[in-house]
């Protein structure tokens, strides 16, 4: 028989435990350590103020290139007014009926390749996929500018679409109004807001080619143009 008196179980493991704690828990509070925990936590600050700022300048420079691409559609559909006007001005007459449905035949084939290269230099803008209200203003825009496209084929073909009105031409551009104010970036670096102002209050301003030839007709000639 062994004797068990005065026996102890090994503490070894136990100690060795301990000490590791002992080893850990002396890390953590060495003096050092709350300073590096807080030099990682300013740099991670730092480094999260510089991406939002990158993005919003990012935002602000895709806006300003988009608006510019929607003025120089934009033109295209205001130069044709003007074109038309002219037409109407110089043809209106008695007599001269189909040199001037000829011509408004012509300036609408050319505005409609205009206006569509226009619209794919708006379609072709790369634009973040997380700038989505930017996305949203240019989608707004597009269907406008295929309006457009839309009205001069039809007038292309018949003089005649210059005498009616386009209602589906002014929606879509009364529509894209609200998203174009949406997609001004916050903050607004460039003055973006002042520029989607300026493009709506102009085309306010500015009726449909059809609405600007009715009431050149009423004031040049009884009769509208051939159907052609």
């Amino acid at each position: 028989m062994v004797n068990m008196e005065g026996y102890r179980a090994p503490e070894q493991a136990a100690g060795a435990d301990s000490a590791a704690r002992t080893g850990h828990e002396s890390w953590i509070h060495r003096p050092w350590v709350p300073w590096a925990a807080g030099a990682v936590a300013f740099t991670l600050t730092i480094l999260a103020g510089m991406v939002v700022l990158a993005d919003a300048v990012w935002r602000n420079v895709e806006m300003e290139n988009f608006l510019e691409r929607v003025e120089a559609s934009e033109q295209v559909m205001q130069d044709l007014q003007g074109a038309t006007a002219a037409a109407f001005e110089d043809h209106g007459g008695e007599g001269q009926q189909r040199k001037l449905d000829a011509e408004l035949r012509g300036l609408a084939a050319d505005a409609e390749q205009d206006i569509a290269a226009a619209g794919a230099d708006v379609s072709g803008l790369p634009i973040a996929i997380w700038h989505t209200d930017i996305e949203r203003a240019r989608q707004a825009y597009l269907d406008h500018n295929n309006a457009w496209q839309e009205y001069m084929a039809r007038a292309s073909e018949s003089a005649s679409e210059f005498l009616a009105p386009q209602p589906l031409v002014n929606q879509t551009f009364f529509d894209a109004e609200e998203p174009f104010y949406r997609a001004v970036p916050v903050p607004d670096l460039f003055g973006l807001s002042d520029q989607v102002a300026l493009i709506f209050a102009e085309g306010q301003e500015q009726e449909s080619s059809g609405q600007l030839v009715s009431r050149l007709v009423r004031d040049t000639q009884p009769t509208g143009c051939d159907s052609g």
